[in-house]
C-alpha cells in the first residue's frame, strides 16, 4: 500500500481494526479465615500450599482470558491482601498470613459484596465471567453472618458465581458453609494437613478452569442466558468436586465421613 494512498484515505482507516480484541476476565476470590484458631500448622499448611499453587494457576484460562486473584483475610474484621484483583502471572509471591482475633465472616461477606461490582473489583474493558469464590475456614462465625449472606445473595455477581467452601478441621459449622454455597455438594472438609494441601490445590485449579471457560453458545449456535451458563458451570463443578472427594478421600459424599474411622485434625 503506497504512502500516497494512506495519506488520501487516512480518515477511512479505523485504528481499532488493527488492535487485538480485549481479553476476557475472570477473578477467583479467596476468603481466608485468619482467626486465632487457625494459628499453628493449619495456617502454616495453608500458607505453604497457596504459595505452591500460584504457578499452577498460570494458563488455566482459555486463550484470550485473563485469570486474576483477589485475597480477603478475615478475623476481627477483614482486610484485602490484594488491594485489587491481580493477574495470576503477576501474583507469584504469596505473603504469609498470620492468625489472630475472632471469626467475622459476616463482615467479610459484606465487604466482598461491595467489591463484586463493575465499579469496584470487576472492572473490565470487555466481558467479565462470573467469579469463583472460595471460602476457607476452621470454625464458627462470631458475628452476624446471616446479614452478610443476605447482602451477598442480592448481588448478581455472587448469584452467578461459582461458590466452593472448605472446612479446615473438625470444629466447623458445616451448615454455615452449606448456606454459603447453597449446595452441600460444593462443601468439602480437610481432616489434616496433607488433605488440606491436596484439596486446596485441586479446588483452586479446577474451579479456575471451569470459571474461565466460555459456555455462551449452545450446540445449535444460539446464545445461552447468564442463568444457563451459571447452571452449566455449577454442574461441572459439582461433578469435579465429587471426583476430587473420591480421589482424595475415597468418599462418594460428605456424609460418609461419619462412617469412617478417620482421626480428624491429624498433624494439627
Amino acid at each position: 500500500m503506497s504512502s500516497k494512498y494512506l495519506e488520501q484515505n487516512v480518515d477511512a482507516i479505523d485504528p481499532l481494526e488493527t488492535m487485538p480484541p480485549a481479553k476476557k476476565s475472570m477473578v477467583i476470590f479467596f476468603l481466608v479465615d485468619t482467626s486465632r484458631s487457625m494459628e499453628g500448622s493449619k495456617l502454616d499448611s495453608l500458607n505453604k500450599v497457596m504459595g505452591e499453587i500460584l504457578p499452577e494457576l498460570i494458563g488455566v484460562g482459555e486463550a484470550g482470558t485473563d485469570v486474576k486473584a483477589a485475597v480477603l483475610s478475615f478475623s476481627s474484621g477483614c482486610e484485602w491482601v490484594t488491594p485489587e484483583p491481580v493477574l495470576i502471572e503477576e501474583f507469584q509471591r504469596w505473603e504469609n498470613l498470620h492468625a489472630d482475633g475472632v471469626t467475622d465472616l459476616g463482615e467479610a461477606c459484606q465487604e466482598l459484596s461491595m467489591k463484586l461490582s463493575r465499579n469496584a473489583f470487576l472492572r473490565s474493558p470487555s466481558l467479565s465471567y462470573a467469579p469463583v469464590i472460595f471460602l476457607l475456614t476452621d470454625g464458627y462465625p462470631t458475628d452476624n453472618y446471616k446479614k452478610g449472606f443476605e447482602m451477598l445473595r442480592k448481588n448478581r455477581w455472587f448469584q452467578y458465581g461459582l461458590k466452593i467452601a472448605l472446612a479446615i478441621g473438625s470444629n466447623v459449622d458445616m451448615e454455615v458453609l452449606r448456606e454459603f454455597t447453597d449446595d452441600e455438594e460444593l462443601v468439602l472438609q480437610a481432616c489434616g494437613a496433607k488433605m488440606l494441601k491436596k484439596l486446596v490445590r485441586e479446588i483452586a485449579v479446577t474451579s479456575s478452569k471451569i470459571g474461565s471457560a466460555s459456555m455462551t453458545l449452545t450446540e445449535t449456535g444460539g446464545e445461552r442466558s447468564f442463568e444457563d451458563v451459571a447452571g452449566a458451570k455449577k454442574e461441572q463443578m459439582v461433578e469435579a468436586v465429587q471426583e476430587i472427594r473420591q480421589d482424595v478421600l475415597g468418599l462418594d459424599d460428605l456424609s460418609d465421613l461419619e462412617d469412617m474411622d478417620i482421626e480428624f485434625d491429624e498433624g494439627w
